[in-house]
């Protein structure tokens, strides 16, 4: 099995390097607006870490030429997740600038980079309720935005994977007028590409076994060494009928060539000639203490490969106190939520996985930690999660043994 250090001296140069870029960006924003107001503007810097215990996890395992599984190794193993750090900046005249960065210990330095930048926009008002979103971040402009405190869950929903889940990069128009709230967006385009179900860190790729042990799935992709020269249309509509918040949304973008040639190589049915790739959804949350719920349902056409998705979260909440500034993190309090949703693709299955449909049962526990050490007394929480993972794999073959279990730890600084 090949190892690799946590981190080389190259790597902890590379983000080193991050943090002092992240904190030089905020100092000159913050410059820079002190000069323009009477005092200096307010700025937050956050962060937080995941790590995580799985537990059994198949890491490897042997499959025939006809897709028969057989020889499952099985691993529990304690790997350090993730690293966030973001800084947020109150500039003057109401504007707001935010940047964030992911830290992946796992990962390479080269592609895909350990080192994500997650977020980078200025927010400016443009009238009542209503602000330009100018940068990279999550996409308000389609569905129901899987933010951490958001989703419940620890770990993304194949469904949230497919059609919300990777960052945007261009100008969001936002705005609230009492009940109703409009979202649009002209994007930097997405790519078709995939995810895989059943991944576990860097566990299936110290044996080589990604494509064996796990499931691949058709999805939006942001893609920052590669970018699309195309352009992306998104656009949400909701309204608040107490205690629910309902949507309906859609989405637009071209195709090029490189789009082209990964759907050619995926897809025995797609032709090469259409190249346009469309997404409509309807969604809806419900948020009355203690209890939450929400659903989603999407579909999309890539080209003329047909895909769509839905799935249902339902979870409990019996805490509501939460401390600020992390109050918008409700996964903070003590919850146990409930999430199963499937993904159909209308291709002919065939060995590779992308073919297949997919559904998922989730059940996830937090349970707030109550101590304080050098991190202070923000929050801490255990999270207990388990996926429930299954497919539908052309006639003889084996189902891809990609269940997860994991413990986790999230610690705010």
């Amino acid at each position: 099995m090949r190892s690799r250090p946590i981190f080389t001296l190259e790597r902890l140069r590379l983000c080193c390097g991050a943090v002092v870029l992240l904190l030089c960006l905020l100092a000159a924003a913050s410059l820079a607006a002190a000069a323009e107001a009477t005092g200096p503007p307010a700025v937050e810097v956050h962060g937080w870490m995941l790590t995580r215990y799985y537990s059994d996890v198949t890491v490897n395992d042997t499959r025939s030429s006809s897709g028969v599984i057989s020889n499952e190794q099985d691993e529990s193993r304690l790997k350090w997740e993730r690293v966030s750090l973001s800084g947020l900046v109150r500039l003057a005249n109401g504007k707001t600038g935010y940047a964030e960065i992911y830290i992946h210990p796992w990962l390479p330095n080269d592609d895909p980079s350990f080192l994500y930048l997650e977020s980078f926009y200025l927010d400016v008002p443009a009238g009542p309720g209503a602000k330009f979103r100018i940068g990279k971040g999550r996409s308000n402009c389609f569905g129901i935005v899987p933010a951490y405190g958001i989703r419940k869950t620890s770990n993304y929903s194949p469904l949230s994977e497919a059609f919300t889940m990777d960052r945007v990069l261009g100008i969001q128009y936002l705005r609230k007028h009492g009940k109703d709230e409009l979202a649009f967006g002209i994007l930097n385009a997405e790519r078709p590409g995939q995810r895989f179900i059943g991944m576990t860190a860097d566990m299936q790729l110290d044996q080589g076994s990604l494509a064996r042990t796990t499931v691949g799935h058709l999805t939006d992709r942001d893609t920052p060494a590669d970018r699309s020269g195309q352009l992306q249309a998104s656009a949400r509509l909701g309204r608040q009928m107490g205690d629910m918040n309902v949507g309906v949304s859609g989405r637009t973008y071209g195709l090029d060539r490189t789009d082209v040639a990964f759907l050619a190589k995926k897809f025995a049915t797609y032709n090469g000639q259409n190249r346009t790739a469309r997404r409509y959804g309807l969604d809806a949350t419900y948020n009355r203490m203690p209890f939450i719920g929400s659903a989603q349902y999407y579909v999309g056409d890539t080209g003329g490969i047909r895909n769509n998705g839905w799935e249902i979260l339902l979870g409990v909440e019996p805490s509501a106190q939460c401390t600020a500034p992390w109050r918008s993190f409700s996964s903070a309090c003590k919850g146990l939520f409930l999430r199963y949703g499937r993904l159909d693709i209308d291709v002919p299955r065939t060995l590779d996985s992308i073919t297949w449909d997919t559904e998922q049962l989730a059940v996830s526990y937090v349970y707030p930690l109550r101590v304080k050490h050098f991190l202070g007394s923000l929050p801490k929480w255990l999270q207990i999660e388990y996926e429930r993972n299954k497919e539908k794999p052309p006639a003889g073959m084996s189902e891809i043994p990609d269940n997860v279990f994991f413990v986790e730890l999230f610690s705010a600084f």
